[in-house]
């Protein structure tokens, strides 16, 4: 008899601990800003506030790698309690879900709750057809400018073509590229325009080409310490030509043209300032130097360069 009573003592004890754990549980689910029927909402304290930077970026995750839009200055919003993992996040519904806003883009202020029409019980969603901007809409926003250095191998055809004209062994190419970017906040796919010089000169002799360059590209890494970009270009000849001695040798000049193959990982891309470098490859088709034998560019195109950003 005494040890059946003193098994129910420990059976109650034991009970009671998992009672305090029960009780921890509910409270952290508490917080998970769900209800019973897994709709969204604000639960416990909510506060009005009201944007105050020109571009207050809403994410749908706590790591802020996916931006669903902007809020333009001056909008009126209604916030939950900043995150528990991430202090410098507050919590708001839009579009039936769950979102974040950077606690820094607001300020709180005081506000009656039938200035938001909000009902009682009601999920704290706002109107986003009249608060949220779309950036892709807006081509002044969301672009960049990057200007890189690089160098690549230009083949066979290319020291052939030195070694007939001047007895020089030279394949390797120099230059620069400023290149126009347009990349949507809301996606990870990009567009861009570019100028690409490029030199390949040895004593006696020297070729160049500028070129005309569109590009796509896609984000398939992003983070806020870098971005990973794949990307193709299209690059079109504006100008070409070989010089020897300081004067045009060969008429006409010839057109070179052929795509770019790139991949290019961006450091810091939430800054202004990006530095960035890359590889790739070229493969360019060239018209015009038949006599030579002269066809082809082709090689690995390494990179490295600034990019700025125009917010």
């Amino acid at each position: 008899m005494p040890l059946i009573i003193y098994l129910m003592r420990k059976f109650k004890l034991i009970l009671a601990i998992l009672g305090l754990l029960l009780s921890f549980v509910t409270m952290a689910v508490d917080n998970s800003f769900t209800r019973a029927d897994g709709s969204p909402a604000l639960t416990g304290e909510t506060f009005t506030a009201r944007v105050i930077s020109p571009k207050a970026v809403v994410y749908a995750d706590e790591n802020m790698l996916s931006p669903l839009g902007y809020i333009a200055n001056g909008k009126g919003v209604r916030v939950g309690n900043p995150r528990r993992m991430n202090r410098d996040l507050v919590p708001l519904v839009v579009y039936g879900r769950l979102a974040f806003i950077e606690i820094k883009d607001i300020r709180y202020e005081e506000s009656s709750e039938d200035e938001y029409k909000f009902k009682r019980g009601a999920p704290l969603e706002h109107n986003f057809d009249a608060t949220m901007e779309r950036p892709e809409e807006k081509m002044s926003q969301n672009n960049s400018f990057y200007f890189s250095l690089h160098r690549y191998t230009g083949g066979s055809e290319v020291q052939n073509l030195f070694t007939t004209l001047v007895n020089a062994q030279e394949d390797s190419f120099i230059g620069f590229e400023a290149l126009f970017v347009h990349r949507q906040p809301t996606g990870r796919a990009f567009w861009g325009l570019g100028i690409d010089y490029s030199l390949a000169s040895s004593s006696g002799m020297k070729f160049s080409y500028w070129l005309f360059s569109p590009s796509l590209g896609y984000t398939i890494v992003k983070s806020k310490l870098y971005n990973l970009d794949l990307y193709a270009t299209l690059d079109l000849a504006l100008n070409m030509g070989i010089t020897i001695d300081g004067s045009d040798f060969i008429e006409p000049k010839g057109f070179i043209w052929g795509p770019q193959f790139n991949a290019r990982m961006v450091f810091f891309p939430q800054e202004k300032f990006h530095p960035f470098a890359g590889l790739g490859i070229r493969k360019y088709m060239v018209s015009g130097y038949e006599d030579y034998a002269f066809k082809s560019v082709s090689g690995i195109n390494a990179f490295v360069g600034l990019a700025m950003e125009f917010r």
